[in-house]
């Protein structure tokens, strides 16, 4: 067994000890308990810890990774908002590796169109020791302007307020629709982890309902509960500008739809899906597409305005992403690269369609330049 190997394994195991501790003090938890620990648990939890999981040594592979294209079309969008309010400020949540930070500012910068500030809300110790090194290597009055916060800003701001691929790892709920009600699935520990259906808390069961889901029998899926909760954290202080939300899922209807009978929650481990939640503990990804129409009427209850819906494709396309390819007879070299990078953020059969944009506004009116091509705001 190489010394790597070895090092994950204690891992996991320790952060095992850990859930089955807390599975101890009342018998079982629930699935959402048992995934905020797996993700999260201080120094254990797989966003939280050490472990490498970007790129292609990792498990996955995000869109800022891809090269520059994404971060450099979106800085479009951000230029549009920062130009309208005073002050403007760009916060992050989950930066990753810090890439797309380090582009948008350099793109911002030619731009001429800077932030104030740009804040950076990371879990991960490690990712932030590994954000900073890269954003070290911006020029000063760039890297100058990044400050990690350990929570969302607690002073009013203006700006933007970003998060590509945050939404998707918030834990979730199981649940199952059996003969005209919700059953909750708890998660216990005899010898291995073992589930159990049980009926829900009283609040729980209530935000499930006022989804009015028409399901059949036995149908299993998954929500976020909650989710105006978080979404009041991290945008209460904002005064002025937008929320723009960056993930694969789905609106509602095609979210719970008949077909869609087992859910969405899925784990990813060295670029392999599985359904294998209770293996490789604190070493795999966990993660369950999302329920926009949920955002949209979190937002509401935010107090923020759901401005506009689209696909990754439309929004990018909206904000000129083919202007960014070059000079094809004086550069192929580096025009196919890029063209490459661009069907991958906008093909229907690769992020085009299955990642999702939006929009959420407060004291902002003026229409954005990304859903200029496309509003499907209807779809929600």
């Amino acid at each position: 067994m190489s010394k790597n190997h070895s090092l994950v394994e204690q891992h996991s195991l320790a952060l095992i000890e850990a859930i089955k501790a807390k599975i101890s003090q009342s018998g079982s938890i629930s699935f959402a308990q048992f995934m905020q620990m797996a993700l999260y648990q201080p120094g254990l939890g797989y966003y939280s810890s050490g472990l490498f999981k970007f790129g292609k040594q990792g498990d996955f592979i995000t869109a800022p990774l891809l090269g520059h294209l994404f971060a450099q079309t979106c800085a479009k969008q951000f230029k549009q908002v920062l130009e309208q309010v005073d002050d403007g400020v760009i916060f992050e949540l989950g930066a990753g590796t810090g890439q797309f930070c380090f582009d948008v500012l350099l793109a911002l910068d030619k731009l001429q169109c800077l932030p104030q500030k740009y804040l950076i809300l990371e879990v991960s110790a490690d990712l932030q020791q590994r954000q900073q090194q890269l954003i070290a290597e911006l020029p000063k009055h760039l890297a100058d302007l990044v400050q990690w916060q350990s929570q969302p800003p607690t002073e009013k701001f203006n700006g933007v307020i970003f998060a590509n691929e945050v939404v998707d790892a918030l834990a979730v709920e199981v649940f199952k629709y059996e003969q005209q009600q919700y059953l909750q699935m708890r998660v216990g520990y005899a010898d291995g982890f073992v589930t159990s259906w049980e009926k829900f808390p009283a609040d729980l069961e209530q935000q499930l309902i006022e989804k009015q889901l028409n399901l059949t029998d036995n149908y299993v899926s998954e929500f976020v509960p909650h989710l105006d909760a978080w979404l009041q954290a991290i945008s209460e202080n904002l005064n002025q500008g937008v929320v723009l939300l960056i993930d694969y899922g789905y609106e509602r209807i095609s979210y719970y739809h008949p077909q869609r009978n087992q859910g969405t929650l899925v784990c990813y481990h060295q670029h392999q899906a599985n359904f294998n939640y209770f293996d490789n503990i604190g070493v795999q990804d966990m993660t369950a597409f999302v329920d926009f129409t949920a955002l949209a009427t979190a937002a509401d209850a935010c107090n923020l305005s759901v401005e506009a819906y689209t696909t990754q494709a439309h929004f990018l396309m909206a904000l000129g992403i083919a202007e960014s390819l070059g000079d094809s007879e004086n550069d192929f070299e580096n025009y196919y690269r890029l063209t490459t990078e661009m069907k991958k953020l906008t093909l229907p059969n690769e992020m085009g369609e299955k990642f999702k944009v939006m929009a959420l506004t407060r004291n902002f009116d003026e229409p954005l330049l990304g859903f200029s091509f496309s509003n499907q705001l209807h779809l929600l």
